[in-house]
């Protein structure tokens, strides 16, 4: 695959997905992009292409500020494997990590992803995102 070809199906995935936005949905968007047997894999947990479409949607209540943003984008060899170094920044609304929030206090985390790319579509994403990070950054802000 071909350096355009690998973004076209990489970059919706933060632009449109997991940024909030009014063009689209996190489904929609998802729904597309990713194999019928996807798979989001991290340290704790293997999450299904339904349940992380149910996690994106929930972020997209909780933070309606959410921007997730591409800084590396880095192609494997063989153009099936592609590492994306991203900073996720937003205003939690809501519970956020057992604290009530009101939107005022806001985060800036990175993350790290590498997607794994068959027939056109994302099959499988191993990801690490900085939380703990985003957590102390509300905490300060609320003076805990």
């Amino acid at each position: 695959m071909t350096k355009d070809e690998v973004q076209a199906i990489v970059a919706p995935f933060y632009k449109q997905a997991l940024t909030v936005n009014t063009a689209t949905t996190p489904a929609a968007v998802l729904g597309s992009i990713l194999a019928d047997g996807f798979q989001s894999i991290n340290s704790q947990e293997v999450k299904d292409k339904a349940t992380l479409i149910k996690q994106v949607g929930f972020f997209w209540q909780l933070i309606p500020d959410l921007v997730w943003a591409p800084q590396d984008l880095v192609i494997g060899m063989d153009g099936k494997k592609v590492v994306v170094r991203a900073v996720a920044t937003g205003s939690p609304k809501g519970t956020f990590m057992g604290m009530e929030l009101d939107g005022s206090k806001s985060f800036k985390i990175d993350s790290t992803d590498i997607h794994e790319i068959e027939n056109g579509q994302i099959v499988r994403v191993h990801h690490l995102e900085d939380w703990a990070t985003g957590a102390e950054a509300v905490f300060q802000h609320t003076g805990r």
